[in-house]
């Protein structure tokens, strides 16, 4: 069996499967009669107060179990059972189509959910898998079935499951060695799980179910996708050594969770998380993040059925920043493309993603772009805030957001309202031409974060989604490592900070380039930052500039990367 890797390394198990019930084929549409609508609402608000209660009980049992940080999701799934349009939504499918409580909760829920499963974003999409496990637990409080019990485990086990829920991976402890999924994506909230804790998970195992049989021995070698059920004693041996090798290696990469990143002669790089809520971000600070590279906004959009007010996304965004003060740089909307609203109309366009989406959307929206930067600027009164502008093209969009930035600046002062006045304004260099034009748009700005994984798309004309041209998505083309460097030069030429917060400044390889060019700041996922933080470590900036200057020099992607493998032995 083969599977898409979540996060490496070997674990050697029990197998526990999780078999449930698909509670959709359960649910039949039913036609009540105007006499039972009363009893049907109430039956409905019984199962919602019992919901609201099982969340609150996993949560207290999250805090005392696995500490505050993983517990935060509750939050969130607290607020999504509660909100007043979901609940409106069902009570009025109820009283007005005549539907039983069942049938009401599954549609209401569907509506929202194909909204995220249109998207093609990963991370967004995967939000989806929230509002489902919320709903599963209303719609089993309604039909009356019980689930398995993770918490129970007790000895070294392997989960094997279709997908995990975020109620059921929260119950996961230190006795589960890895975890198998049929489904899920690296964006989900298992893999977010899976990644913090350092347990080895696979994805993407087609008939995980079917050929692995509840409490048979498992053997996971994440790093090469490979499952062994029923192994023999000799490789029980052989993998037994290496699992007993990795955790002295997990022992030694937990203490860079509170040191520095340091190269060898001294040099610090800024390492900071990339999040879109709370819980991640309580994950980066966990794992010895200094701070926020890139806390993504579009959630608390694609979350709600209205242009979220300015109260609600002070609330988000404060909360955010008071979990690390030091430094959180928010990077305003980022809709459009395959990332839309229900409740706004987008233009009809032959190609989205070239077309109206982030600055380009907020700039013809300046009121809806207005009611964020205000909700921001009120958050900069609670730790260092910084203001990052998406797929920025021209010296126009930089220009044209300041002014407005210095509008809510002025309207907040005349309402006598607390924030930085010295607020840093920075841009993604995520377009070609914004890299090739940095010399001119540092000149209007306070930093530079670049986001390699549009970059890359745009400079290489591929959608990396797509299976058909996927290969030619080359962090490693001599064009992206020349647009990154140049983008590099043009920031310390008008010194200003330059950092990455792309999945390149998570690749621990790629972040020797990113070092040796010179880059500032590095953002990634929290699990990522004690490793990377020990690679750096491991070279001078002698070192780590001679490795890019042999890169620089080839003619091809391939022999780039073989050039770096090559240059790691240097010292």
């Amino acid at each position: 069996m083969k599977g898409k890797k979540v996060y490496g390394g070997v674990a050697i198990g029990t197998a526990f499967v999780v078999n449930e019930q698909n509670i959709e084929k359960m649910i039949q549409k039913k036609v009540m009669k105007k006499d039972d609508i009363e009893k049907e609402v109430n039956k409905f608000k019984e199962a919602h107060k019992k919901t609201i209660e099982d969340i609150e009980r996993i949560k207290e049992r999250a805090v005392s179990t696995v500490g505050t940080s993983e517990a935060q999701i509750f939050e969130a799934h607290l607020d999504m059972a509660n909100d007043p349009m979901f609940i409106d939504s069902v009570i009025n499918k109820i009283n007005s189509n005549l539907n039983n409580a069942e049938y009401a909760v599954l549609e209401a829920r569907n509506e929202i959910v194909n909204t995220f499963m249109n998207i093609q974003d990963e991370y967004l999409k995967a939000r989806a898998k929230d509002i489902i496990d919320v709903t599963d637990t209303l719609l089993r409080n309604l039909i009356g079935i019980e689930t398995q019990n993770l918490a129970d485990i007790s000895k070294d086990t392997i989960i094997v499951a279709k997908d995990l829920k975020p109620s059921q991976t929260i119950q996961l402890n230190n006795y589960v060695k890895g975890i198998i999924l049929e489904e899920g994506s690296v964006t989900s909230h298992a893999a977010i799980v899976a990644k913090a804790k350092g347990i080895p998970t696979l994805v993407g195992v087609e008939s995980a179910l079917d050929l692995i049989k509840d409490n048979s021995i498992v053997i996971m070698d994440c790093d090469n996708t490979e499952i062994i059920v029923n192994p023999s004693e000799e490789q029980i041996n052989y993998y037994s050594k290496l699992e007993n090798e990795q955790n002295k290696e997990k022992i030694r990469l937990s203490t860079y969770k509170n040191k520095k990143c340091l190269t060898k002669d001294g040099r610090e790089i800024k390492i900071f998380g990339n999040v879109g809520s709370r819980e991640e971000a309580l994950l980066v600070k966990e794992n010895g993040g200094f701070g926020i590279g890139l806390l993504r906004t579009e959630l608390i959009y694609m979350n709600s059925d209205h242009f979220p007010t300015e109260e609600e996304q002070f609330k988000y965004y404060s909360e955010i920043v008071k979990i690390i003060p030091n430094e959180v740089i928010i990077r305003t909307l980022d809709i459009g493309g395959d990332k839309m609203l229900p409740y706004y109309k987008f233009p009809e366009e032959m190609n989205p993603f070239l077309g109206l989406r982030a600055i380009r959307f907020c700039l013809q929206n300046k009121e809806i772009f207005k009611t964020q930067l205000r909700a921001i600027l009120r958050s900069s009164a609670f730790g260092k805030v910084k203001i990052m502008l998406p797929m920025v093209s021209n010296l126009e969009e930089i220009l044209e957001s300041k002014k407005l930035i210095e509008e809510c600046k002025s309207e907040l002062k005349q309402e006598a309202i607390d924030f930085d006045e010295n607020i840093e304004v920075g841009i993604m260099i995520e377009i070609p031409a914004a890299a090739i034009s940095s010399d001119i748009l540092a000149k209007e700005v306070d930093f530079f974060s670049i986001g390699t994984n549009d970059l890359i798309q745009y400079s290489c004309a591929v959608d990396r989604m797509n299976k058909n041209v996927s290969y030619l998505y080359e962090p490693y083309h001599p064009s992206i490592l020349r647009l990154i460097k140049m983008t590099v030069e043009s920031a310390k030429k008008n010194h200003i900070e330059v950092g990455v917060c792309g999945e390149t400044a998570g690749d621990p390889d790629y972040a020797m380039i990113l070092t040796g060019m010179g880059i500032d700041e590095l953002s990634m996922s929290a699990a990522m930052i004690p490793i990377v933080k020990d690679r750096i470590a491991q070279y001078s900036m002698e070192e780590l500039s001679k490795i890019k200057d042999t890169l620089m020099q080839q003619k091809d992607a391939k022999s780039a990367y073989q050039a770096l493998i090559g240059g790691k032995n240097v010292n």
